[in-house]
């Protein structure tokens, strides 16, 4: 069977066959793809391609504009196959509710989201900053030995989900707490100390890191998602100086490269435990 980018450049001139991307994220039976400005021409042609190529897909979407704003959406347009954009991902042995129009969903993630579940130690109280429709928070309860796992999201639809997605794996829902709430409007006093806290909000995670680092305990674990366009993971300085001005001090610091978001740019996490 060909590979996607085989099947696109048979589709496409020759003159295109450099912008081919063949990789495309795939979110329970839904493809997105991005294009270039000069495979647009094209996308329904590459729409129908992608679906009769993938059985498992039912529709295929184009990004519309980079993810931004408020809810970290990207919004899309549909290219092949019929609505709706919602949908039920299947990983890690649980299922998920996601709407992609209205909610974000990474299916690249299965991966780190399944290795900070196994740094959960027993009886630990875990909190999740941008918990979305919660797959970190139930991939924590499932494959983890945390007892509790709070997650605080504040998009409103991603909260919707979350709550559906607890009924859904019902059998770990147990340890998940999702919260509706802007984390900013949260200090230790409504929900306590925790543990472990988890940032998943590599966009604003320089500015919202000194809002959340006084909910972790003394001794505790703090793991935050960054971006970063080099193949290097990025410089701890500027980390340790927002944790300094917080008058907090990191004990250990590593860096995990858990994500390739575009030609150049990387997604990493920090893993720090504080004094």
């Amino acid at each position: 069977m060909p590979s996607p980018r085989q099947t696109l450049k048979a589709i496409l001139p020759e003159t295109l066959h450099r912008e081919v991307c063949g990789a495309y994220e795939r979110i329970g039976d839904i493809a997105l793809v991005t294009l270039p400005d000069k495979l647009l021409p094209y996308q329904a042609q590459i729409g129908a391609a992608l679906l009769a190529g993938d059985a498992h897909v039912r529709l295929v979407a184009r990004r519309r504009q980079p993810i931004g704003g408020e809810f970290r959406l990207g919004g899309f347009e549909i290219i092949a196959g019929e609505p709706p954009l919602s949908t039920i991902h299947k990983e890690n042995g649980l299922r998920f509710a996601v709407d992609v129009d209205k909610v974000y969903f990474s299916a690249r993630l299965a991966g780190e989201r399944l290795r900070l579940a196994r740094l959960c130690q027993a009886d630990e109280r875990v909190l999740v900053v941008g918990s979305g429709v919660a797959p970190l928070p139930l991939t924590l309860a499932a494959h983890g030995l945390a007892a509790e796992i709070i997650g605080i999201e504040k998009n409103p639809d991603a909260h919707m989900l979350a709550l559906e997605n607890c009924r859904l794996n019902r059998r770990h829902s147990h340890k998940v707490r999702p919260r509706l709430a802007d984390y900013r409007d949260l200090t230790p006093a409504d929900c306590g100390l925790f543990d472990r806290v988890i940032m998943a909000m590599p966009e604003i995670a320089g500015t919202a890191l000194p809002h959340c680092l006084p909910f972790i305990r003394p001794g505790g674990i703090l793991h935050v998602h960054v971006f970063h366009d080099e193949r290097q993971p990025p410089s701890a300085s500027e980390f340790a100086t927002i944790l300094a001005a917080a008058e907090r001090e990191a004990i250990s610091l590593a860096a995990v490269r858990c994500g390739h978001c575009g030609r150049s740019r990387f997604r990493y996490c920090l893993d720090a435990r504080l004094k």
